[in-house]
């Protein structure tokens, strides 16, 4: 047996393991979270249970022989347990010991000590075929399963014989899908992430949507049987919750659905977890969301989300600003989901410096709150940098660096998701770097050291003990791991501003499909200088409980409406106080021509020329005035618009090319055509040949 003081998700303060000193003991976390085991590789947040055992709260997650337990939710202890049940697990507390049992096995098991991981079977099931298991005792002390896994199959429930844990009676069907009333129910093959089919076929727009993950919780009298929808591989994977009076139903939909929905925003997804209580009396709704890392798919981690029941019995919950900093449990406020701190994400589409350029991989991805985009380097090399340009001097609470892996040899299969093996703290270091600021780009000041990280975060979030005031924020890389490049899939710096704010946007259309009640489409005015909106949505107008987040537009379609009722609306702009940064493409990529230099080619129709391995083309730009083509030698020349017209053809001998002088003049001058917009000639583009000493160089220059 072994037990590890770890930092199991974002959330435990990792930063003493780490050796850092710029943190105290932290008050806020942000989604998306890591889940570790020491100095293994990050591995997979599936499934994840939560509850309260002898006054610490227990995480499970799925294919996991073992499991964490913390007093505070921040500092976790790991425990290896041999005889878990692991697979997707039940783990339910009954007459004052944890029961557990896995889905589509018969084996339940009792926990002599989970502090030390001693489990021992204590009976069978009456069938295997449990899909997605939920134990769940009631107050009275009576036990009942509830599952369902399947695009065809009901969600059931059957009461168990506490001792044999035999059914007592048949299992009783509780409800289906229904995707012709419940929107967010639907799968949409352009919301797919990555294909769990690795290609064998396409995703139907006809298909059936997976219900799966009962999961029951009791509040006030009510019972609340929690499901996920859609599936895992789609940026609408969520939770729905339907309502009984009693653990055997009938339960009733509640038209308030979906209960977490995130399909915006940098972290997407809200499905197959549980929802509990917190030592205050607070819910919370622990998810598992699609991962994306290294272009690979297929991996899951974890978010929370803070919950409620309004005075009328609703269950809901508030991912309006989901993956931004919120605050632990004990921090948290009793009753209500107003959780999240007033920090804005102060990053987002401003302007990226950076060290290099690997590929497609460009510097703005890092900035823009799409978790599938990131920046990369053209190396892992010591130095190689990212730093931001937030526009202005901003107060900076927290940073949130969310890594990518590209041009990684990728690890063995296993490590890192079922099976991994742990390994020594000192046989591993993962991204290992550094943070500063400054407030001119060129004097700096260190704010986070991680030259050894011994921990693999790839949502590696940092609250800072004391907030700093700064215009630009670096990030340097020390060492990649796996010969990754050194990328970045998206720094968020969060803080504050004398210029913040957040507007009601009052002038907004909805125009809901008539022939699909489940979709509709927003149109608002823009608010000047805002970031972004916040989309709030209802049925009644003081519970407009769900929400989306956007970035950068003015309108929003979405399909997670339910059929039955009509809705009310709410758009708020939010404004960081910076401004966005807007690339002109004109000047940084090119105004769309380019002008090329090859050599003249015998026979080649009329123009003499041809590309080969030694033509020369450069793109004409917005702002660029001259444009220098090298290393020039003796003989028949072309310059033409790439494809298009020569704007110059002649020879170039030695005498034209070769000067021992050391500022020659130039011995070949030639006006090449008129430039112009419209109606309108602006200048001219013209040509000239200085020589050198070895070989010369034309120069084309724009007047």
């Amino acid at each position: 047996m072994k037990t590890n003081l770890i930092k199991s998700l974002t959330i435990a303060a990792f930063a003493l393991l780490a050796g850092a000193s710029a943190f105290a003991q932290p008050k806020t976390f942000a989604n998306p979270l890591d889940v570790l085991v020491g100095n293994e590789r990050a591995i997979r947040g599936g499934e994840p249970v939560v509850l309260i055992f002898q006054d610490d709260y227990y995480l499970f997650v799925s294919h996991r022989k073992g499991y964490w337990y913390s007093p505070d939710f921040q500092n976790w202890t790991y425990v290896d347990a041999p005889n878990y049940p692991a697979g997707v697990v039940s783990v339910v507390e009954m007459d004052g010991e944890l029961i557990g049992c896995s889905m589509n096995n018969k084996n339940v098991y009792r926990c002599l000590d989970p502090k030390k991981g001693e489990w021992v079977k204590i009976g069978e099931l009456s069938r295997d075929r449990y899909g997605d298991a939920n134990m769940f005792v009631d107050d009275d002390g009576r036990l009942y399963m509830y599952f369902g896994w399947s695009q065809i199959m009901p969600f059931q429930v059957v009461e168990l014989d506490k001792t044999t844990f035999k059914e007592k009676g048949e299992p009783v069907p509780l409800f289906f899908s229904d995707i012709k009333n419940h929107g967010f129910e639907v799968r949409k093959p352009e919301d797919v992430i990555y294909s769990i089919f690795n290609g064998r076929r396409e995703y139907n727009p006809e298909e059936l949507p997976w219900i799966e993950g009962p999961y029951m919780i009791k509040h006030n009298g009510k019972y609340y049987l929690q499901y996920a929808a859609i599936g895992l591989e789609f940026i609408s994977y969520s939770h729905g919750v339907y309502v009984s009076d009693s653990p055997m139903g009938p339960f009733k939909y509640s038209e308030h659905n979906p209960l977490t929905f995130k399909t915006s925003g940098f972290q997407v997804g809200a499905g197959h977890g549980s929802t509990f209580h917190d030592k205050k009396g607070n819910l919370w709704t622990i998810c598992m969301i699609p991962a994306q890392y290294g272009e690979g798919g297929r991996g899951s981690e974890l978010a929370i989300y803070p919950t409620a029941v309004d005075e009328q019995g609703v269950m809901y919950s508030n991912t309006a600003y989901g993956d931004y900093p919120q605050f632990y449990p004990a921090e948290r406020k009793v009753g209500g989901v107003d959780n999240y701190t007033d920090w804005k994400l102060l990053s987002v589409m401003k302007k990226p410096i950076v060290s290099s350029t690997f590929e497609k991989y460009a510097p703005a991805n890092a900035l823009d709150e799409n978790f599938k985009t990131c920046w990369a380097a053209q190396t892992g090399d010591k130095g190689e940098f990212f730093t931001v340009d937030l526009g202005a001097k901003a107060t900076i609470n927290a940073i949130q660096i969310n890594w990518d892996h590209i041009g990684a040899v990728r690890p063995a299969a296993g490590r890192g998701g079922f099976g991994a093996v742990a390994q020594p703290a000192e046989e591993v270091t993962y991204q290992c770097y550094e943070v500063f600021v400054s407030d001119d780009n060129e004097n700096w000041t260190k704010i986070i050291s991680k030259p050894e990280n011994k921990l693999e975060l790839k949502h590696d979030y940092n609250e800072l003990a004391a907030p700093v005031d700064a215009r630009f924020v670096k990030v340097v890389n020390v060492s990649t791991y796996d010969g990754a490049k050194f990328c970045i899939k998206d720094l968020r710096v969060f803080g504050t501003t004398p210029e913040m704010s957040v507007t009601k946007v009052t002038d907004f259309k909805v125009v809901r499909n008539p022939e699909d009640r489940r979709e509709a489409n927003l149109l608002w005015t823009p608010v000047p200088g805002a970031d972004g909106y916040v989309v709030r949505y209802g049925i009644e107008p003081g519970k407009l409980y769900n929400s989306y987040i956007v970035y950068d537009k003015n309108t929003l379609y979405m399909h997670s409406l339910n059929t039955a009722p009509e809705y009310f609306f709410e758009v708020e702009a939010f404004d960081s106080g910076l401004d966005i940064y807007r690339e002109n493409s004109l000047a940084t990529l090119g105004c769309g021509a380019e002008i090329q230099l090859a050599k003249r080619v015998a026979g080649v129709g009329n123009s003499g020329y041809r590309q080969t391995a030694d033509t020369k083309i450069l793109m004409l730009k917005e702002g660029q005035s001259e444009y220098v083509f090298d290393n020039i030698v003796p003989g028949e020349w072309v310059l033409n618009h790439t494809y298009g017209p020569v704007l110059w053809a002649g020879e170039l001998t030695e005498k034209d090319l070769i000067s021992k002088k050391d500022n020659p003049k130039p011995t070949v001058e030639a006006s090449l055509t008129l430039m112009g917009v419209g109606d309108k000639v602006t200048g001219s583009l013209e040509m000239k040949v200085i020589p050198g000493k070895e070989c010369g160089k034309i120069v084309v220059i724009k007047k």
